[in-house]
């Protein structure tokens, strides 16, 4: 019994976004009420036929399953004629800051890789290869000697190091991630240019769409993902202060942005800038009445339990259950709430180790708020909805308040409703609202 707990703790990765064939897949559309990647092939090829590119900012919260959706988008496009470019940009460029010039550099890299790669493709033109080129060495004053000194000593698998365009990008992209002065220099020196920048971009575009039009002949789409690891404040000034910039790259675009964005964002909106897609929650209970169960959310996070632990590991098939209500839905919290429990499992998975799970996870949670946000939850728990400020923001970012179905109502994760805070926030506006009633 212990081998298979340890074994059904590999399969438990928060962290870990599903391929498709992956046998842990299963399918949340019917639950969600929404079917992500046929409404993104539908965009694209809505878009398509006015001639036009589709600029897609999906949004959703953190671990709600957007990488696992995106890989299916990617299947999809492939099999249909597409040629997705894909990034995890906290992982190929500085995770702890993005500019719309990062993106740019990031972009410009997958293109130069994918036709330096890609068997079916012949190699970027050199004559526009070296126009670009030649820009970023003339606007950054970046030497080749310098390129590769941080390239050798940067220890990791940077894109694009095979082609002159791709080594000078991936040694500006590793230049931003240092601490020195060439970090700011770079950043300043390539976003002077914003007009020149969109244009080498699509300078190359238009060679790779002429050289891929028998293979990929339905174009190639730019995929941004993990964008909604950075702090909203900033995607905001990187993708929806510079849309313009963004939205005149002439290839399909997604980029993948924290849901408290669609709420009052602190600059433009969304929906004004872009074709806005979310991804929501599985709804565990139905919206204003939380003390039952929606049960095909329910059965479809059951289903992805059991995918990973084999039922019999439970002591009682109630604890699986109560995990997928703990949850609120959400895909990752699951998974922590199932490998804290198999961590604290000897034999089976008992009720003492699902309340430890809980309590664990809790508390990373809770440690975030004040005694003021436990005032807004309590609210947002009777009302289902928040007030859109910074606040709201915030309570979405860090998942204390979820996003639920098309309708977009909120309500509070399940895993703060037994806080004393809450419960002392939610009694005292009960009883305002017995005194107002009685006066």
């Amino acid at each position: 019994m212990k081998d298979k707990i340890i074994e059904a703790i590999g399969r438990c990765n928060p962290d870990e976004p599903l391929t498709p064939g992956d046998p842990r897949w299963c399918d949340f559309d019917p639950a969600r009420g929404t079917n992500l990647h046929d409404r993104i092939t539908r965009r694209l090829r809505g878009a398509e036929s006015e001639h036009k590119y589709s600029h897609i900012a999906l949004a959703g919260h953190r671990g709600c399953g957007k990488s696992t959706e995106l890989a299916r988008v990617m299947d999809q496009a492939k099999e249909e004629g597409y040629l997705p470019l894909y990034a995890v940009v906290n992982e190929q460029a500085d995770p702890n800051e993005i500019g719309f010039g990062d993106l740019f550099l990031l972009m410009l890299r997958l293109l130069d890789e994918a036709f330096e790669q890609d068997k079916r493709l012949k190699p970027l033109p050199e004559k526009t290869v070296k126009i670009v080129t030649d820009w970023f060495h003339d606007v950054t004053h970046v030497e080749e000697k310098e390129v590769q000194r941080v390239v050798s000593f940067s220890g990791e698998a940077a894109l694009g190091l095979n082609t002159p365009l791709g080594k000078l990008l991936s040694g500006l992209s590793l230049l931003r991630k240092t601490t020195g002065v060439q970090r700011d220099q770079i950043k300043q020196a390539v976003e002077k240019y914003p007009d020149q920048l969109r244009e080498n971009l699509n300078l190359l575009l238009s060679d790779a769409r002429r050289i891929a039009a028998k293979a990929y002949p339905r174009g190639l789409i730019f995929i941004l993902d993990n964008l909604d690891r950075y702090p909203p404040e900033m995607i905001s000034q990187a993708v929806l202060t510079n849309a313009d910039l963004l939205t005149d790259i002439e290839a399909h675009t997604i980029f993948v942005l924290p849901i408290s964005l669609l709420y009052n964002p602190p600059g433009e909106t969304v929906e004004d800038r872009y074709e806005p897609e979310t991804l929501p929650m599985l709804p565990v209970y139905p919206r204003g009445n939380p003390q039952t169960i929606h049960q095909p959310s329910v059965d479809a996070l059951l289903q992805a339990v059991y995918l990973r632990v084999d039922p019999g590991l439970f002591a009682e098939p109630a604890l699986a259950v109560r995990i997928t209500q703990l949850s609120g839905g959400c895909p990752r919290d699951l998974l922590r709430l199932l490998k804290e429990s198999l961590l604290e499992s000897t034999e089976k998975i008992d009720a003492r180790a699902v309340t430890r799970a809980a309590s664990l996870v809790r508390g990373e949670m809770a440690r975030k708020l004040t005694l003021h946000h436990y005032d807004l939850l309590a609210r947002t728990h009777l009302e289902t909805t928040i007030n859109p400020d910074d606040d709201g923001r915030f309570l979405l970012y860090r998942r204390a308040a979820l996003e639920y179905d098309a309708d977009r109502w909120i309500g509070v994760h399940p895993l703060l409703w037994e806080t004393p805070e809450l419960r002392a926030s939610i009694e005292t506006i009960r009883r305002e609202r017995g005194s107002i009633l009685r006066a």
